[in-house]
C-alpha cells in the first residue's frame, strides 16, 4: 500500500551531531544501575568467621564540597551568565541551556524540540551544515545541540586561544539558523529510524510503555513519539518553536575553562547583543495525576525469550523536602547496584535474573519512580511478585540503620569524584540552576545526604511508595505470559509490540456534543462558500491539471512533472515523470485500476500490473480525498465529522475538523484492522480555505499543505502544494488547471502491456 501511496502522493501534490553534555545533578546517571554480569558462585565464602582480618575503617563524616569560584552576571538582553575559571588546561567550554524541551511540547507537535535542536548545526545565514563543521574543525573544537525533557542544550568548546570561534558560532546558531528543508528531512529520517529501532529493543519498549500507562493521554509524560508525529513536523513549526522559546531571558550560559571572567563580559555582550529578549509564554500545566489500584499491560513480542518488566508509581519533585531521604532509601532498595535489596533478592537469592534496579526522576515537576528488571519468560510473574514484595517491605519498614549508613557513605563519599574538570562543574551547575538551587546546593549536597536518618527515610518511603497503586508493563511473548497472569488472577491488557503508542496516548478525537458537531459542520459550510460555493463544486464533471516541481527522496532532490485527470466521481489518472526519465502512470476506473512503472525484475523496463487489495484501496482513497471535492464529502448529511482543537500553522490560526473516510487502513502486524482512515482538514480562520490535510496509516502520516490560491472559473485553487511523508518531500506548482474540459475515456482503460 505504501509503495503505491508514494507514487500517488508525489502526483498529488546524517547522523545526529555529537550529543552535548547533558546537565546532571549529583547521583544522576547509570552508575548505580544494575547491569548484566555473570551469575555469582554460591559456594561457601572461605573468609567467613575469620577473626584475624583487618577491618575497614569507619566511613568519614560527610563534608561540604570545595567548588571553584563562580562569577555571575546578566547581559543587557537578560541572558544569565556563570563563569567558572579553571586554567589547568588551555581549553574553554560554552554551555547554553534554553529552558524549553520535551516538557513544553504540545500534543500536536511531539518531537519539535528535538528536531529544532538538531537543526541548529545544519545551517545558518552565514554557513551551511558543512561550513559550520569546517569552521569548528579548523580550530579543533566541537559544536553540538540536543534537547532533553526540560531544556535545549547548545555547546561549543575549543582551545582557549580560539574562544572567538565559539563566540561567533554559538550566537549564530541560535539567532540565524535557517532550518533548511533538505536537512530537516534528514533529521526526520534519523528520528524515524530511532522510532523503528525501538521495535527491536524490548528494553526501550518497556520504558516508553510504562510511561504511557502511568501518565495516560492527558499528560506530556504519557505522550510517546511515533513515525506519525515525526512525519507531521513542518519547517514552519520548528521556526515558530525557536522564535517562542529561544530567547535570552529564557536561557543560561555557563562558561568554564581558561578565561578571564571580567574581560569575558564585554566579549559576551558583543557576541550575544543581537539576540533580543522577548516575552516567555507559560509552560503547559497538567492536572495532578493519581493512581487507584493496579494496571498491567502485556506488550506482545512473539519470539522474545526474556521478559522486560517495569513497575512504576508517581515520584516526587526535585524541590520536595523528602528528596534526600528518597535518594537514600532508593539506594537501599534498587539504586545501589549489588548492595541493593532488589539485586540480592531477585538475583542472588531468587536466581531469577541478572540484575534489578530502581530509580526516580529528578525534575522540577513530579516524575516517575520505576523499578525494572528482565528475566526468562517462565519466571516473569514470579519475579514481579518478588519485586512488589520488596517495594511493600520498604514502604512498611524503611531501611535499617546498617543499610542507611552504607548508602550515605557511598552517595556522599563518591560525590566529589564526579568533579574532575571545570566542565563537570558546568554541567552540574546548569542542572542546579534549571531547578532554582544555585551553587550552594552543589557545595552542601554531601551534608544534606549525611543528615538523613532512619526515621526520615522510613517516613519518606512510607509516604511515597504504595504497595497497591502501581502500573506494570511486561514486554515478552504473550503466549508464555498470559497463562501465568491468569493463574495469578491478575487482570491485564494486551497490545502488539508494533502498536503506535501515540495513537493510544493521543485520542483521535474525544466525544463531541451536538453543539460542537454542528459547529464543525458550519466550519465546512463556510469553507465551501470560500472555495466557490457548494452548487458550483457539485456541478463539476471533470478536472485536468499539470504541475512541475521537485521531490526530495532520501536527501536527493529530483525534478518531477505531473499530469492528472479526474472524471468525477471515480475515474482518475496520474502520469508522473521524475528526473525527466522515470515515468509512472496510475489509473483508477471505479473498482478496477492499473499501473505502469519501472519493474526491477525486468532491469527497470516498464511493467504493467493490475491494482489489487491494498494498492487498489490506496488508489481509491487517494481519489476520494481529492482536495477540490473533499469539502463536498464533509458537507454530506451522513458525514462522520468530528471537531478538533484549534491549531496553528506558523502564525496562522486554524480551525480543525476530522472527516472519516469509507476506507480502512492497512492491517496491523497482528492481522487486526487499523480502523477507518480519517482525514484532518486545517482551515484558515481568516480566509476559510483549506491550508493542510493529514491522515495516518500504519503509523505513517501523510501531510499536504496548500498555499498560493488563485481563482479558476470562480473556484479557489491552491497552486502551490507540498506533500510529505517518511523519507520524501514533494513541492509542486500548478502550471495548468481546467474544469469540465473534454477528457478521453480511453485514458482510464487498461492498455496493452508495454
Amino acid at each position: 500500500m505504501r509503495r503505491l501511496l508514494l507514487v500517488v502522493a508525489i502526483a498529488a501534490c546524517g547522523p545526529k551531531p555529537t550529543p552535548v553534555a547533558v546537565p546532571v545533578l549529583p547521583t544522576d546517571g547509570s552508575e548505580h544501575t544494575a547491569k548484566p554480569v555473570s551469575a555469582p558462585k554460591t559456594e561457601k565464602d572461605p573468609w567467613t568467621g575469620r577473626t584475624d582480618l583487618i577491618s575497614a575503617p569507619p566511613a568519614a563524616a560527610a563534608t561540604a564540597l570545595q567548588i571553584p569560584p563562580v562569577e555571575t552576571y546578566k547581559l543587557g538582553n537578560g541572558l544569565e551568565v556563570f563563569v567558572i575559571k579553571n586554567d589547568r588546561l588551555p581549553v574553554v567550554t560554552f554551555d547554553l541551556a534554553i529552558k524549553a524541551g520535551r516538557q513544553q511540547e504540545p500534543r500536536a507537535r511531539l518531537g519539535v524540540s528535538e528536531a529544532t535542536a538538531d537543526m541548529l548545526v545544519k545551517g545558518t545565514k552565514k554557513h551551511d551544515a558543512v561550513g559550520l563543521a569546517k569552521a569548528i574543525d579548523f580550530v579543533g573544537g566541537t559544536i553540538a545541540a540536543d534537547s532533553t525533557f526540560e531544556a535545549t542544550l547548545v555547546s561549543c568548546n575549543a582551545l582557549a586561544r580560539n574562544k572567538g570561534t565559539c563566540l561567533d558560532l554559538l550566537p549564530e546558531m541560535i539567532t540565524q539558523s535557517t532550518y533548511p528543508e533538505p536537512e530537516l528531512q534528514k533529521i526526520k529520517d534519523t528520528m524515524i529510524a530511532s522510532v523503528r529501532g525501538r521495535l527491536d529493543s524490548a528494553d526501550q519498549l518497556a520504558g516508553v510503555h510504562v510511561q504511557n500507562l502511568l501518565w495516560g493521554p492527558d499528560h506530556v509524560r504519557g505522550w510517546i513519539n511515533s513515525e506519525s508525529t515525526v512525519n507531521a513536523l513542518k519547517r514552519d513549526e520548528l521556526v515558530a518553536w525557536a522564535k517562542t522559546w529561544y530567547v535570552p531571558n529564557n536561557s543560561i550560559l555557563v562558561v568554564a575553562g581558561d578565561v578571564d571572567p571580567k574581560a569575558l563580559k564585554s566579549d559576551l555582550e558583543r557576541a550575544f547583543g543581537g539576540w533580543k529578549k522577548a516575552e516567555i509564554p507559560p509552560s503547559p500545566a497538567f492536572k495532578e495525576q493519581a493512581l487507584a489500584g493496579s494496571r498491567i499491560r502485556i506488550v506482545d513480542k512473539p519470539g522474545q525469550t526474556q521478559t522486560h518488566i517495569r513497575i512504576a508509581q508517581f515520584g516526587i519533585k526535585h524541590e520536595d523536602p523528602r528528596f534526600f531521604d528518597t535518594l537514600v532509601w532508593n539506594y537501599v532498595l534498587g539504586g545501589g547496584a549489588f548492595s541493593s535489596r532488589l539485586m540480592k533478592v531477585v538475583r542472588v537469592q531468587g536466581g531469577k535474573t541478572y540484575g534489578a534496579s530502581s530509580a526516580f526522576d529528578r525534575n522540577v515537576d513530579r516524575g516517575s519512580f520505576v523499578t525494572q528488571t528482565f528475566t526468562r519468560n517462565a519466571e516473569a510473574v514470579a519475579t514481579t511478585k518478588l519485586m512488589l514484595a520488596e517495594i511493600a517491605k520498604m514502604q512498611k519498614d524503611g531501611p535499617t540503620q546498617e543499610e542507611l549508613g552504607s548508602a550515605i557513605a557511598n552517595i556522599a563519599g563518591g560525590y566529589a569524584l564526579r568533579y574532575q574538570s571545570a566542565g563537570d562543574f558546568a554541567n552540574a551547575l546548569i542542572g542546579a540552576e534549571l531547578h532554582g538551587f544555585g551553587t550552594e546546593y552543589l557545595q552542601n549536597y554531601p551534608l544534606a545526604v549525611g543528615k538523613v536518618d532512619v526515621a526520615s527515610a522510613k517516613r519518606a518511603a512510607a509516604e511515597i511508595l504504595s504497595p497497591k497503586d502501581y502500573v506494570i508493563v511486561m514486554v515478552g511473548d504473550a503466549k508464555d505470559l498470559e497463562p501465568q497472569l491468569k493463574a495469578a488472577g491478575w487482570r491485564y491488557e494486551k497490545v502488539p509490540f508494533t502498536a503506535t503508542i501515540t495513537e493510544d496516548a493521543v485520542p483521535v478525537a474525544g466525544p463531541a456534543d451536538a453543539k460542537a458537531i454542528a459547529a464543525a459542520h458550519q466550519v465546512v459550510a463556510d469553507a465551501l462558500a470560500a472555495k466557490g460555493g457548494k452548487a458550483k463544486l457539485a456541478a463539476l464533471k471533470s478536472l485536468h491539471m499539470t504541475a512541475a516541481g521537485t521531490t526530495l527522496i532520501q536527501g536527493q532532490s529530483l525534478p518531477v512533472d505531473i499530469e492528472r485527470e479526474f472524471v468525477f466521481p471515480d475515474k482518475m489518472r496520474i502520469d508522473a515523470t521524475i528526473a525527466k526519465q522515470l515515468k509512472v502512470t496510475v489509473a483508477v476506473d471505479g473498482k478496477s485500476g492499473w499501473e505502469i512503472a519501472p519493474d526491477p525484475k525486468q532491469g527497470g523496463k516498464p511493467g504493467l500490473v493490475d491494482l489489487k487489495d491494498n494498492d487498489m484501496a490506496a488508489a481509491q482513497f487517494e481519489a476520494w480525498r481529492e482536495v477540490e471535492l473533499i469539502l463536498l464529502k464533509a458537507a454530506e448529511p451522513n458525514a462522520k465529522l468530528v471537531p478538533l482543537p484549534d491549531d496553528k500553522i506558523g502564525e496562522a490560526e486554524q480551525l480543525v475538523v476530522q472527516l472519516e473516510s469509507p476506507f480502512e487502513g492497512a492491517k496491523r502486524a497482528d492481522g487486526s484492522s487499523a480502523g477507518a482512515l480519517a482525514v484532518r482538514l486545517f482551515i484558515d480562520k481568516r480566509t476559510k480555505l483549506i491550508t493542510r490535510m493529514t491522515y495516518s496509516d500504519s503509523g505513517t502520516t501523510e501531510t499536504d499543505d496548500f498555499t498560493n490560491y488563485k481563482d479558476i472559473a470562480g473556484i479557489k485553487v491552491a497552486h502551490k502544494r507540498t506533500s510529505s511523508t517518511a523519507g520524501r518531500n514533494t513541492t509542486l506548482e500548478l502550471t495548468k488547471v481546467e474544469f469540465d474540459s473534454k477528457i478521453d475515456p480511453a485514458l482510464f482503460k487498461k492498455p496493452a502491456a508495454p
